[in-house]
C-alpha cells in the first residue's frame, strides 16, 4: 500500500511539472486494494488528460504495478489564488516576446487566428510584408507560417532583425546572407565554411558594389532548393529597425537571389518606419509587383471587434491553464472592453496589461480583476512605450518626443480631454509624425476620417495613451472619451478639440 502511495506522489509531481499546475488541488482516495489519485481542475481539457495518461503510463512501465489516477472538474469558481491563475500569469509573460522558439511544442493548438484570416495568405508561396503596430501580432503571424511549415518538415530561415538595429552599412546584407547559410546550408555542404564566397562576406569593409558582384554566386548556392523541387521561406522579423535608407538596398540584394529561385520572403515591420522600395534608384521590393501587404491593425475604430479578438487570445491562454475563460477572472463584464480601450486594441498591450492587473488584484487580496486594476496597470506602462520609441524610431526620436510633449500639454493641461482631432491634409507637415506615434502605440486612432466644419476638410480622431493620465492625480479632471467603450457616434467625434 505504501509503495502504491509513493508511486502516486511521483505521478502527481510529474503531472505538475509537465502541466505547469504547481500546487494543483488533489487527494489520495483509499480503496479496499490501493490508493487512487484524484486531481481537481476547474476546467480540464484534453491537454491535462493526455499529460496525466502519458505520465501514468511511463511510471507504470517502471514500477510494473497498476497506478490509477483521474482528473475531475473542481466545483469552486475560478480565482486569482489558484495554480491555474498562476500558470496563466506565467503563460501571459511568455507570450509577450515572440521568437522562433515560442511555445515550440504546442504553438498551433494555442494559436488564435487573426480577424482578417491572414493565415491563408502568409503560408502561400508568395512574398509578404506584414504591417502593424508594435504588439499587433506581426511576429506571431510569421511564427504561424514557420510552425505550419515545420509540420511538413519544410525548410525555413528566421532572421531576428533586432540584432541589426540602427545599422546603416551595406555589411548588413553580407551578415544576413551569412546567417542564412549558417541556418540552412551547413547541413547540405559542410565545406561551405571555407567557401571563398563566405570568406568574402566576412570582410569587415565589404562594399555595396562587392556584395552585388557576389549575388550570382549566392543565388547559385540557394538554387539547390529549386533543383531539389523544394522551396524556402525566409522570415525577416522586425525589419523596420534597420536604417530607412538602407532597407531598400538590403531587400534588393535578398530579392535578387530569391526571385524565381523558390525562395519566398515573409517580412514583419512597422509601416511608417519602413521603406521597401526606393523610387528614385528603382531598387528594393516594389508593392504589389514583388510582394503584397498584410495589415494587422485592429484599432479603436471597431472596438467591439477588437475586444472579441483580444478576448479570444486571452481565452486560449486561460483554457491552456485550466480555466473556463478569461471572464471568469473578472469582476464584471466591463473589464475586457475597458482593457481593449486602454490597450487601444493592441493584443500584446492587452496581454501585458491584464497580467499586471492580475498581479495588482492579487496583491490587494482580491480574487478577481477589476476595472480599477486595469486602469492602474495602464498608468505604469508608458515608460516601456517611450523606450520602444527610442528603439524603433531612433532617427526621429527627438522630434517625436517634442511633438508628444505638445500633444500632452494640449490634452491634459489645456483641453482636459484625452481625445482630439488633427486635419489630414498635405499642408500638415506633422501628419506623418502623428502616424509614427500611432504605430508606436502612444496615440490611438478612433476614427480615420470625419468631416468637421467646411466641406472637404477631413480630420482623424486620436486618443492620447491612457498611461499619460490614468491614475495620475494631476490629471484626474481629464474628461475620458468613450469612458465605457462601445461604438462611437459622429456627434461625439465632432465635439472633440482640434489640435493645430
Amino acid at each position: 500500500m505504501n509503495n502504491n502511495l509513493d508511486s502516486l506522489k511521483t505521478l502527481l509531481h510529474e503531472f505538475e511539472k509537465k502541466s505547469g499546475l504547481i500546487g494543483v488541488k488533489h487527494e489520495f482516495q483509499k480503496t479496499s486494494k490501493q490508493h487512487v489519485l484524484v486531481i481537481y481542475i476547474p476546467h480540464p481539457t484534453n491537454r491535462h488528460f493526455e499529460i496525466l495518461e502519458a505520465s501514468r503510463t511511463a511510471l507504470h512501465n517502471i514500477d510494473q504495478e497498476e497506478i490509477i489516477a483521474t482528473i475531475k472538474q473542481k466545483a469552486s469558481e475560478d480565482s486569482l489564488e489558484g495554480p491555474e491563475a498562476r500558470l496563466l500569469l506565467k503563460t501571459l509573460a511568455e507570450s509577450q516576446n515572440i521568437n522562433r522558439f515560442s511555445f515550440e511544442y504546442d504553438f498551433m493548438s494555442r494559436y488564435t487566428r487573426s480577424v482578417s484570416g491572414a493565415e491563408s495568405q502568409i503560408v502561400s508561396n508568395a512574398n509578404h510584408v506584414v504591417l502593424g503596430r508594435r504588439g499587433a501580432g506581426k511576429s506571431t503571424l510569421l511564427l504561424y507560417a514557420l510552425n505550419d511549415r515545420k509540420q511538413d518538415d519544410q525548410s525555413c530561415v528566421w532572421i531576428d532583425m533586432q540584432v541589426y538595429s540602427r545599422r546603416d552599412d551595406p555589411q548588413v546584407a553580407a551578415d544576413i546572407f551569412r546567417e542564412i547559410f549558417d541556418q540552412i546550408f551547413s547541413e547540405l555542404n559542410p565545406s561551405l565554411e571555407y567557401n571563398p564566397m563566405i570568406t568574402a562576406l566576412r570582410s569587415p569593409n565589404i562594399t555595396e558594389v562587392e556584395i552585388r558582384k557576389l549575388l550570382p554566386t549566392i543565388r547559385r548556392e540557394i538554387s539547390r532548393f529549386a533543383r531539389a523541387g523544394s522551396n524556402l521561406f525566409l522570415f525577416l522579423d522586425d525589419f523596420h529597425v534597420l536604417s530607412k535608407d538602407l532597407q531598400p538596398i538590403v531587400l534588393d540584394f535578398i530579392y535578387a537571389c530569391a526571385r524565381g529561385n523558390r525562395v519566398f520572403l515573409k517580412i514583419s515591420a512597422i509601416e511608417t518606419l519602413t521603406q521597401t522600395y526606393d523610387q528614385s534608384s528603382k531598387i528594393g521590393l516594389e508593392i504589389p509587383q514583388d510582394a503584397q501587404y498584410i495589415r494587422l491593425d485592429y484599432n479603436l475604430t471597431s472596438p467591439d471587434r477588437a475586444t472579441a479578438h483580444i478576448q479570444a487570445i486571452l481565452d486560449s491562454h486561460s483554457r491552456y491553464a485550466g480555466l473556463k475563460s478569461v471572464r471568469s477572472l473578472c469582476t464584471s463584464a466591463d473589464v475586457l472592453p475597458r482593457l481593449t480601450w486602454v490597450a487601444a486594441g493592441v493584443p500584446r498591450d492587452a496581454i501585458n496589461l491584464f497580467a499586471q492587473a492580475m498581479t495588482k488584484a492579487s496583491v490587494e487580496g482580491r480574487k478577481k480583476v477589476s476595472v480599477s486594476n486595469v486602469n492602474v496597470a495602464a498608468s505604469e506602462t508608458i515608460s516601456s512605450k517611450l523606450r520602444d520609441l527610442d528603439a524603433d524610431a531612433s532617427q526621429e526620436a527627438d522630434q517625436l518626443k517634442a511633438l508628444l510633449e505638445e500633444i500632452r500639454d494640449f490634452c491634459v493641461s489645456k483641453q482636459r480631454k484625452n481625445a482630439f482631432l488633427i486635419e489630414n491634409t498635405t499642408e500638415n507637415m506633422n501628419f506623418n509624425k502623428f502616424l509614427n506615434l500611432v504605430n508606436l502605440r502612444i496615440l490611438h486612432v478612433i476614427t480615420e476620417g470625419i468631416t468637421v466644419g467646411d466641406a472637404g476638410r477631413k480630420f482623424m480622431g486620436l486618443i492620447l495613451d491612457y498611461g499619460f493620465y490614468t491614475g495620475v492625480r494631476a490629471a484626474q479632471s481629464v474628461d475620458l472619451f468613450a469612458k465605457k467603450g462601445g461604438k462611437i457616434t459622429y456627434k461625439e467625434l465632432r465635439k472633440l478639440p482640434i489640435f493645430k
